[in-house]
């Protein structure tokens, strides 16, 4: 079989792949989720967007696969196209066809006309290849496992259709040049290559061609930046300078905030300092209350106390006049005397705050005398009348 027939069923049977594993993975994850919502917001649809492109790489006119951008599909057709087109011509150097003068293929037997023997003259060791299989790992495998994350990421059931199809086209399209690219570098490089030197130099010529799409790339991007700008790009410079315009936001209202902070400050100061005024006054008056408690009970133990006097007082009046009428019936006085001591009596017995017994003695004492002043024959008149 040629070559190029059986790069062809390769890839077909590759396609047939990766459909088949998309399906099962599909599958496989709406059984997962079954039951739960499906919904997808528009910033979750977006990170999806983001993740895709930077799978597939943004720098890439692959990258379009992943857009809804009719043009940009285009593009990446073409370029994908170009990149094929290319690597098929080296698949076709590669025929060993002895009637195509057109052949790259190297034969490096040679047979002496004068010996039956013939013998290989090619540089190429086990080293070349070796060398050859880490160049082609290391260019290419990022492209490889990216493709493959791609096609993985578009089985999940929360894509819609649109966005579904976009992503398993883009990461099959990325593994698929990737593959075609190893493979022909590798029947090229055993079709030609002589030495060691030379299928590295094979090898880089092919890495080469697989970079056209990221020169493409720059020279479009060069020409308008705008026709290489992504939608997923747009959203996050919007994203961007919504981000920005908040943050001025947030620091305007930091500042607000610290300002508060400084009057709030300012008020539980005064409102301290209020309290301390507040506890003051308290003390005050707890110390007039004492001193008004002490001075109620002083007032209500001198009211005690007065009363208990008065009360004494009353006694002594009472016995004092008692004692007064005992000595006046004792003593023989004139009538006026007698009136005198009549009307001291009633004083004494009608008025709450009558004189004392000792004014009393004094009274009756002056009346005595008074009635001595007056000589034996008033005495004995007096007798003589009664």
């Amino acid at each position: 079989m040629k070559y190029g027939t059986f790069a062809a069923v390769l890839f077909a049977c590759f396609i047939v792949f990766c459909c088949i594993i998309g399906l099962f993975l599909y599958h496989f994850d709406k059984r997962k989720k079954r039951g739960n919502s499906v919904r997808m917001s528009a910033e979750r649809r977006l990170e999806d967007d983001k993740y895709a492109l930077s799978r597939i790489g943004k720098d890439s006119l692959y990258s379009f696969f992943v857009t809804d951008i009719p043009y940009g599909w285009l593009v990446a057709f073409a370029t994908l196209g170009i990149q094929v087109a290319i690597l098929v011509f080296f698949v076709m150097a590669s025929e060993a066809n002895l009637q195509d003068d057109r052949i790259d293929i190297q034969f490096t037997w040679q047979c002496p006309r004068d010996s039956d023997v013939c013998r290989d003259t090619a540089d190429l060791t086990d080293v070349g290849w070796v060398i050859f299989f880490l160049l082609m790992f290391a260019f290419l495998a990022k492209d490889g496992i990216n493709g493959c994350r791609l096609l993985y990421h578009s089985s999940r059931v929360r894509h819609p259709l649109t966005s579904r199809l976009r992503y398993f086209i883009g990461g099959m399209c990325l593994c698929s040049i990737t593959l075609f690219a190893l493979y022909v570098s590798t029947v090229y490089n055993k079709a030609i290559a002589t030495s060691n030197t030379a299928i590295i130099a094979n090898s880089v010529i092919v890495l080469f061609i697989m970079e056209i799409d990221e020169y493409i790339f720059s020279a479009v991007d060069a020409i308008n930046d705008k026709w290489t700008e992504h939608a997923a790009d747009k959203e996050v410079s919007k994203m961007k300078k919504e981000i920005a315009r908040q943050r001025a936001q947030i620091e305007l209202a930091d500042k607000e905030v610290s300002k508060m902070k400084d009057e709030i400050a300012r008020q539980r100061a005064q409102i301290e300092s209020q309290q301390e005024e507040i506890d003051n006054q308290r003390k005050d008056l707890r110390m007039l209350r004492e001193a008004v408690e002490k001075i109620q009970e002083s007032q209500t133990v001198a009211a005690v106390a007065s009363a208990s006097d008065s009360e004494s007082a009353e006694c002594e009046d009472n016995t004092g006049a008692q004692q007064v009428e005992e000595q006046v019936d004792q003593i023989t006085m004139p009538s006026e005397a007698e009136q005198k001591i009549q009307e001291l009596n009633a004083a004494a017995s009608t008025s709450s705050n009558t004189t004392s017994a000792c004014t009393a003695h004094e009274s009756i004492t002056t009346h005595a005398a008074e009635s001595e002043d007056t000589g034996p024959g008033t005495d004995a008149g007096g007798r003589n009348n009664e």
